[in-house]
Protein backbone atom coordinates (compact mmCIF):
# COMPACT_ATOMS: atom_id res chain seq x y z
CA UNK A 1 0.00 0.00 0.00
CA UNK A 2 3.00 2.01 0.45
CA UNK A 3 3.88 2.21 -3.10
CA UNK A 4 0.74 3.60 -4.42
CA UNK A 5 0.27 6.13 -1.63
CA UNK A 6 4.13 7.12 -2.92
CA UNK A 7 2.91 7.60 -6.33
CA UNK A 8 -0.20 9.60 -4.86
CA UNK A 9 1.85 11.70 -3.51
CA UNK A 10 4.42 12.45 -6.32
CA UNK A 11 1.86 12.84 -9.03
CA UNK A 12 0.36 15.82 -6.81
CA UNK A 13 4.00 17.22 -5.94
CA UNK A 14 4.63 16.68 -9.63
CA UNK A 15 1.70 18.71 -10.61
CA UNK A 16 1.73 21.61 -8.32
CA UNK A 17 -0.73 24.34 -9.19
CA UNK A 18 -1.86 22.57 -12.62
CA UNK A 19 -4.05 20.38 -10.62
CA UNK A 20 -6.23 24.03 -10.15
CA UNK A 21 -5.63 24.89 -13.49
CA UNK A 22 -7.02 21.66 -14.63
CA UNK A 23 -10.33 21.47 -13.20
CA UNK A 24 -10.92 24.92 -11.85
CA UNK A 25 -13.62 25.64 -14.91
CA UNK A 26 -14.95 21.88 -14.66
CA UNK A 27 -16.01 21.72 -11.44
CA UNK A 28 -16.04 25.55 -9.65
CA UNK A 29 -20.07 26.15 -10.56
CA UNK A 30 -19.94 22.17 -8.04
CA UNK A 31 -17.72 23.88 -5.47
CA UNK A 32 -19.95 26.79 -5.04
CA UNK A 33 -22.62 24.73 -4.41
CA UNK A 34 -21.19 22.34 -1.96
CA UNK A 35 -19.29 25.11 -0.15
CA UNK A 36 -22.71 27.14 0.08
CA UNK A 37 -24.55 24.00 1.75
CA UNK A 38 -21.15 23.66 4.55
CA UNK A 39 -21.80 27.32 5.04
CA UNK A 40 -25.76 26.90 5.78
CA UNK A 41 -25.30 23.76 7.57
CA UNK A 42 -22.51 24.74 9.99
CA UNK A 43 -22.53 27.53 12.58
CA UNK A 44 -19.53 30.36 12.14
CA UNK A 45 -16.47 29.88 14.28
CA UNK A 46 -16.89 25.72 14.57
CA UNK A 47 -14.08 23.34 13.82
CA UNK A 48 -13.65 22.01 10.51
CA UNK A 49 -11.24 19.65 8.58
CA UNK A 50 -10.76 19.03 5.01
CA UNK A 51 -9.60 15.77 4.03
CA UNK A 52 -7.48 15.96 0.45
CA UNK A 53 -7.22 20.37 0.78
CA UNK A 54 -4.52 20.30 -2.02
CA UNK A 55 -3.35 23.89 -2.86
CA UNK A 56 -6.62 25.45 -0.73
CA UNK A 57 -8.75 26.83 -3.74
CA UNK A 58 -11.40 27.06 -3.38
CA UNK A 59 -11.89 25.55 -0.60
CA UNK A 60 -9.82 26.24 2.55
CA UNK A 61 -9.54 30.17 0.96
CA UNK A 62 -13.52 30.39 1.67
CA UNK A 63 -14.36 28.25 4.55
CA UNK A 64 -11.38 29.88 6.50
CA UNK A 65 -13.34 33.08 6.58
CA UNK A 66 -16.32 31.41 8.84
CA UNK A 67 -14.45 28.99 10.33
CA UNK A 68 -11.13 27.33 12.26
CA UNK A 69 -9.83 25.10 9.56
CA UNK A 70 -7.79 22.80 9.21
CA UNK A 71 -5.97 21.18 6.11
CA UNK A 72 -5.02 17.41 5.44
CA UNK A 73 -2.50 16.58 2.40
CA UNK A 74 -0.05 14.29 1.56
CA UNK A 75 1.30 16.34 -0.95
CA UNK A 76 4.09 18.44 0.76
CA UNK A 77 3.98 21.08 -2.65
CA UNK A 78 0.35 21.03 -2.59
CA UNK A 79 1.02 22.38 1.54
CA UNK A 80 3.14 24.79 0.48
CA UNK A 81 1.12 26.30 -2.13
CA UNK A 82 -1.93 26.01 0.19
CA UNK A 83 0.10 28.21 2.50
CA UNK A 84 0.61 30.33 0.26
CA UNK A 85 -2.66 31.11 -0.86
CA UNK A 86 -4.40 30.61 2.68
CA UNK A 87 -2.37 32.29 4.90
CA UNK A 88 -5.25 32.06 7.73
CA UNK A 89 -5.89 28.49 7.21
CA UNK A 90 -3.99 25.53 9.20
CA UNK A 91 -2.50 22.98 6.97
CA UNK A 92 -1.09 19.95 7.48
CA UNK A 93 1.10 16.92 5.39
CA UNK A 94 -0.28 13.75 6.46
CA UNK A 95 -1.26 10.46 5.18
CA UNK A 96 -5.00 10.94 6.01
CA UNK A 97 -5.35 7.05 7.11
CA UNK A 98 -3.19 7.89 9.77
CA UNK A 99 -4.33 10.71 11.47
CA UNK A 100 -5.98 10.64 15.04
CA UNK A 101 -8.30 13.12 16.45
CA UNK A 102 -10.27 13.10 19.55
CA UNK A 103 -14.41 11.71 19.69
CA UNK A 104 -16.15 14.57 18.40
CA UNK A 105 -13.54 17.15 17.57
CA UNK A 106 -14.74 18.68 14.44
CA UNK A 107 -18.86 20.43 13.54
CA UNK A 108 -17.60 19.08 9.77
CA UNK A 109 -15.60 17.12 7.64
CA UNK A 110 -15.27 17.47 4.19
CA UNK A 111 -13.00 15.40 1.80
CA UNK A 112 -13.69 16.09 -1.73
CA UNK A 113 -12.69 13.70 -4.59
CA UNK A 114 -9.80 12.56 -2.01
CA UNK A 115 -10.60 9.27 -0.19
CA UNK A 116 -10.96 7.99 -3.35
CA UNK A 117 -6.47 8.10 -3.48
CA UNK A 118 -6.86 5.81 -0.70
CA UNK A 119 -6.35 1.68 -1.32
CA UNK A 120 -10.09 0.48 -0.84
CA UNK A 121 -9.38 -1.70 2.07
CA UNK A 122 -8.22 1.13 4.07
CA UNK A 123 -11.36 3.03 3.44
CA UNK A 124 -13.91 1.62 5.73
CA UNK A 125 -11.53 2.27 8.63
CA UNK A 126 -11.27 5.93 8.22
CA UNK A 127 -14.64 6.34 7.53
CA UNK A 128 -15.58 4.80 10.74
CA UNK A 129 -12.67 7.19 11.97
CA UNK A 130 -14.49 10.15 10.56
CA UNK A 131 -17.54 9.00 12.17
CA UNK A 132 -15.93 9.17 15.49
CA UNK A 133 -14.10 12.39 14.53
CA UNK A 134 -17.43 14.19 14.41
CA UNK A 135 -19.42 16.24 16.70
CA UNK A 136 -23.28 15.03 17.52
CA UNK A 137 -25.06 16.91 14.74
CA UNK A 138 -21.92 17.00 12.70
CA UNK A 139 -22.01 16.88 8.82
CA UNK A 140 -19.48 14.87 6.91
CA UNK A 141 -19.75 15.94 2.72
CA UNK A 142 -17.87 13.51 0.74
CA UNK A 143 -17.37 13.11 -3.08
CA UNK A 144 -16.55 9.06 -3.37
CA UNK A 145 -17.00 6.33 -6.66
CA UNK A 146 -19.99 5.99 -8.86
CA UNK A 147 -18.84 2.51 -9.92
CA UNK A 148 -16.56 0.19 -8.31
CA UNK A 149 -12.99 0.42 -9.79
CA UNK A 150 -9.30 0.20 -8.80
CA UNK A 151 -6.39 1.97 -11.10
CA UNK A 152 -4.00 3.86 -12.42
CA UNK A 153 -3.56 6.38 -15.59
CA UNK A 154 -0.87 7.18 -17.03
CA UNK A 155 -0.12 10.99 -18.29
CA UNK A 156 -2.98 12.50 -16.09
CA UNK A 157 -2.87 16.02 -16.21
CA UNK A 158 0.14 16.56 -17.16
CA UNK A 159 3.08 14.51 -19.15
CA UNK A 160 4.74 11.64 -16.92
CA UNK A 161 2.22 11.74 -13.87
CA UNK A 162 0.89 8.78 -12.97
CA UNK A 163 -2.01 8.52 -11.11
CA UNK A 164 -3.74 5.83 -8.73
CA UNK A 165 -7.81 6.09 -7.60
CA UNK A 166 -9.52 2.82 -5.51
CA UNK A 167 -13.21 3.15 -4.87
CA UNK A 168 -16.59 1.43 -4.42
CA UNK A 169 -19.83 1.72 -5.90
CA UNK A 170 -22.29 4.00 -4.49
CA UNK A 171 -24.82 1.36 -3.00
CA UNK A 172 -21.63 0.10 -1.24
CA UNK A 173 -20.64 3.23 0.45
CA UNK A 174 -24.36 3.78 1.61
CA UNK A 175 -24.12 0.37 3.09
CA UNK A 176 -21.02 1.53 4.95
CA UNK A 177 -22.68 5.14 6.00
CA UNK A 178 -25.59 3.33 7.15
CA UNK A 179 -23.91 0.57 9.33
CA UNK A 180 -22.17 3.43 10.99
CA UNK A 181 -24.96 5.56 11.60
CA UNK A 182 -24.25 8.23 9.21
CA UNK A 183 -27.74 10.06 8.32
CA UNK A 184 -27.59 10.50 4.66
CA UNK A 185 -29.23 13.60 3.64
CA UNK A 186 -28.07 13.93 0.04
CA UNK A 187 -26.54 11.80 -2.36
CA UNK A 188 -26.10 12.09 -6.03
CA UNK A 189 -24.23 11.33 -9.65
CA UNK A 190 -21.42 13.99 -10.06
CA UNK A 191 -20.71 13.48 -13.67
CA UNK A 192 -16.92 13.76 -14.89
CA UNK A 193 -16.15 13.07 -18.84
CA UNK A 194 -17.71 9.93 -19.47
CA UNK A 195 -17.90 9.02 -15.91
CA UNK A 196 -18.68 10.17 -12.53
CA UNK A 197 -18.33 10.02 -9.16
CA UNK A 198 -21.36 10.33 -6.18
CA UNK A 199 -22.03 13.19 -3.97
CA UNK A 200 -22.57 12.22 -0.05
CA UNK A 201 -23.82 14.91 2.13
CA UNK A 202 -24.50 12.91 5.72
CA UNK A 203 -24.90 13.89 9.65
CA UNK A 204 -24.24 12.12 12.88
CA UNK A 205 -27.10 11.72 15.18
Amino acid sequence: MKDVKLLVKSGYDNLGNQYREHFEKEKNIHYQKWLGIIKNSIQPGNRIIELGCADGIPTAKFLSQYYQYLGIDISSKQIEIAKNNVPNGDFMEADMSNLEFPNNEFSGIIALYSIIHLPISEQPNLLRSIYSWLKPQGIFMSILGAESWTGTEEDWIKPGVKMYWSHADASTYKNWFNELGFILLESYFVPEGNLGHTFFLLKKP
